[in-house]
C-alpha cells in the first residue's frame, strides 16, 4: 500500500490454503502496537501482536488509530470480508468502547480440532466473556463442563490463535490475581486491555 509503512510480521506468512479458499495475511496498526491477522474469505485463523512486543518495550498510544498497513498478497485486489470485519472491530475496541454491538470476526472452523475441550474452551470464551468482564480459570473450566480442568484451560489460553478477539486477557486467576498472558512477556500488555476494559481502576 503506497505510502504505508510495510511491517515485518513475526507469525508464518506463507500463503496456506484452507477448505474455504486460501489465507491472506493483514497488519494493523493500533493504540497497542502493530497487529497481524490472517484470514481466509471465511474467517479468523490468527491474530496476533506483530514483531517482539515484550513487558520492557510495551508502550501503548490511546489515540492512535486502527488501521490497514499492509496486505500480504495484493493479486485478489481486495479485503476479504473478515479482514474489514477485524478492522472495524478493532477500531471500535480501542475507540468506541460504548458499542457493544459491534460485529466479532467471523473466525473459520478450522482454527482447531472442532469438538476438543481447547476448542470449546476457546469459543465459550468468545461467546459468554463479553467487553468488561473476567473469568477465572476455574469458572471458565465449570462453563466448559470439567470443573477440574484448570490447567487445561490455561494450556488453551496459551494457544489461543486468535488473540484479542477470542478474549484470553479476560481469564484471570481465582484469588483476583492477573496471571500471566504470552508467557509472561506481555502482563503490563493485560493490565493496560483491563484497564482500558474498566474491569482495573
Amino acid at each position: 500500500m503506497a505510502g504505508k509503512e510495510l511491517v515485518r510480521i513475526s507469525m508464518s506468512s506463507k500463503m496456506r490454503q484452507c477448505p474455504y479458499g486460501p489465507t491472506n495475511t493483514f497488519t494493523f496498526q493500533t493504540p497497542i502496537g502493530h497487529m497481524a491477522m490472517t484470514c481466509c474469505p471465511k474467517g479468523l485463523h490468527t491474530l496476533g501482536m506483530a514483531g517482539e512486543i515484550t513487558d520492557e518495550n510495551f508502550s501503548p498510544k490511546p489515540s492512535l488509530d486502527v488501521c490497514l498497513l499492509s496486505q500480504l498478497y495484493q493479486d485478489n485486489g481486495y479485503m476479504y470480508k473478515p479482514a474489514n470485519q477485524c478492522l472495524q472491530w478493532l477500531q471500535s475496541y480501542f475507540h468506541n468502547k460504548d458499542n457493544h454491538d459491534i460485529v466479532k470476526p467471523n473466525i473459520c472452523q478450522h482454527i482447531g480440532k472442532e469438538g476438543s475441550f481447547r476448542y470449546k474452551v476457546w469459543f465459550t470464551l468468545l461467546n459468554e466473556i463479553p467487553f468488561g468482564k473476567t473469568i477465572s480459570y476455574k469458572c471458565l473450566a465449570e462453563l466448559c463442563g470439567n470443573a477440574k480442568a484448570c490447567r487445561a484451560v490455561g494450556q488453551a489460553m496459551s494457544n489461543n490463535p486468535v488473540s484479542f478477539v477470542i478474549p484470553c486477557h479476560r481469564v484471570i486467576q481465582e484469588n483476583g490475581g492477573l496471571g500471566n498472558y504470552s508467557h509472561g512477556t506481555r502482563n503490563k500488555m493485560k493490565e493496560w486491555l483491563l484497564r482500558h476494559e474498566g474491569v482495573l481502576r
